[in-house]
């Protein structure tokens, strides 16, 4: 299992050198990737779709990332709680995506079906959505089967001992929550003690 954070550059060079820390990138944060990241991170980037999706921000951030080694998936922008629409932006945003050079992620939301998922076309499964579809069966299926594929499997808005457990037990490699951002000094150690006991997947 791998925290990934957004931001806190200092505190995550403090603790670099320990295993279930990596960097996730939000096209709002405007950090330099290469001032973020340390040799053998691993690293994802988010859309930003949960506050507000900037396309623009997006494809910028997108940029500044091409050819830095270590990225499991870039989120497709997605539109919160609704998985039609986050399949239609799927389907226009994947291409390009990959032509830049990264794996590409589906959000899953609100009422994603098993058969309505392109499983040939993206690298990561993110869990996202509502709170009440995030802990789901549904999700929780959804998750085995990713895995089941081979795919990266990600877990969003996670930010408690309790919450992580969850995640591990479903198969997600990775977590990522606001907590570590915010209160990256104490949030960031503790996440590390709850997480040390798990596997890691990869």
């Amino acid at each position: 299992m791998t925290i990934l954070v957004s931001g806190a550059t200092a505190t995550m060079r403090q603790h670099s050198h320990k295993p279930g820390l990596g960097v996730l990138f939000v096209p709002s944060a405007g950090n330099d990737p290469r001032a973020c990241l340390w040799n053998g991170a691993i690293w994802a980037a988010d859309n930003g779709a949960f506050s507000f999706f900037d396309a623009m921000a997006f494809v910028e951030m997108l940029g500044s990332l091409r050819g830095l080694s270590g990225c499991q998936f870039v989120a497709a922008p997605d539109v919160v709680s609704n998985a039609p629409e986050t399949l239609r932006r799927f389907a226009l945003w994947e291409p390009m995506i990959r032509a830049l050079g990264f794996p590409v992620a589906l959000v899953g939301q609100d009422g994603l079906q098993m058969a309505d998922v392109p499983w040939d076309d993206l690298d990561a499964f993110f869990i996202g959505g509502s709170t009440e579809w995030k802990l789901s069966r549904e999700a929780a299926t959804l998750a085995a089967y990713a895995k089941s594929k081979g795919k990266w499997v990600h877990m969003g808005r996670v930010n408690s001992r309790k919450r992580i457990h969850y995640a591990e037990r479903i198969g997600c490699d990775s977590i990522d929550g606001t907590a570590f951002s915010k209160w990256s000094n104490v949030f960031i150690p503790k996440g590390l003690s709850w997480i040390a006991p798990l596997p890691l997947f990869r």
